[in-house]
């Protein structure tokens, strides 16, 4: 079992409570390490969680971020970045490296995250799985061929030389997977379509919206699932903030739910993610 790791401050509390009871919820036999980099809030609320009954590792590293979004901190300097946001992104590499010092490998998962059946199978043999957006050729020049919110890395040279790629990149920690995918293009893997599935990937997708909604379907009888399949194959999780303002992912998020709903043995589950 690899472990999991993630960072999350006081405005990802809720995504950070969907993310511990998924989790939990679906890997009740084996449950594997987990590493968190997280502010105040944070480490209070994990120190009496009742979410994840496994081993959760905390470190206060981002408490300087605390008081702050995505649009305020893109309009302050950072230290390290020319923004503060740069700075707060590229702190998934100093959180693997905090891992590295006990863990021979890792999976970092953005705290929004919602986890609709077992972890993935990774051949840990692999120094980097890679997560493709699936969008449209005019967005992915923009925001990058990969998704920075689920990537397996079993090499603890990459979170420095991820960081290092970043400072010349065009879109923040993002884009700067791009080299890191042909350093390591000897020792690379890609997760199937099943796992990291956001909105993007529906919305800003090759196909047309319709035809994408239409490769979904359920199947009776999954058990470490969901019910839910994409392309024939059980749907791993989705990468989305249940509760936000954005239009776009409120769509998203109620075609979802409207697939979980289809089934009572959902029920618990469903009603967990509704209160958000």
């Amino acid at each position: 079992m690899y472990s999991i790791c993630t960072l999350a401050n006081k405005n990802a509390l809720h995504d950070l409570k969907v993310f511990l009871f998924t989790l939990n919820y679906w890997n009740k036999e084996e449950k594997p390490n987990l590493y968190i980099y997280c502010d105040s809030v944070i480490e209070t609320f994990l120190k009496t969680q009742t979410y994840y009954k496994g081993r959760i590792f905390i470190k206060n590293a981002l408490e300087q971020y605390t008081n702050y979004d995505r649009k305020m901190m893109e309009a302050l300097p950072g230290k390290e970045f020319p923004t503060l946001f740069g700075d707060f992104v590229c702190e998934k590499m100093n959180l693997m490296n905090w891992v590295f010092e006990t863990e021979q490998h890792t999976l970092f998962c953005d705290a929004d995250i919602c986890f609709l059946g077992k972890l993935p199978v990774i051949d840990t043999s692999k120094k980097l799985v890679l997560s493709r957006h699936m969008i449209r050729e005019y967005d992915e020049k923009r925001f990058g061929i990969y998704n920075a919110g689920f990537l397996f890395v079993g090499d603890k040279t990459i979170p420095n030389k991820w960081k290092t790629y970043t400072k010349s990149s065009s879109f923040f920690e993002q884009k700067s997977m791009e080299d890191l995918a042909l350093e390591f293009k000897d020792s690379l893997d890609e997760f199937p379509l099943q796992n990291n599935y956001g909105w993007w990937r529906m919305f800003q997708g090759k196909e047309s919206v319709e035809v994408l909604k239409s490769k979904w379907s359920l199947r009776i009888g999954t058990i470490e699932s969901s019910n839910i399949h994409v392309e024939g194959k059980p749907l791993l999780s989705v990468h989305t903030h249940f509760k936000t303002d954005d239009y776009i992912t409120n769509e998203f998020n109620k075609f979802v739910l409207h697939y979980l709903s289809k089934f009572s043995k959902m029920k618990v589950f469903v009603n967990f993610l509704k209160t958000f």
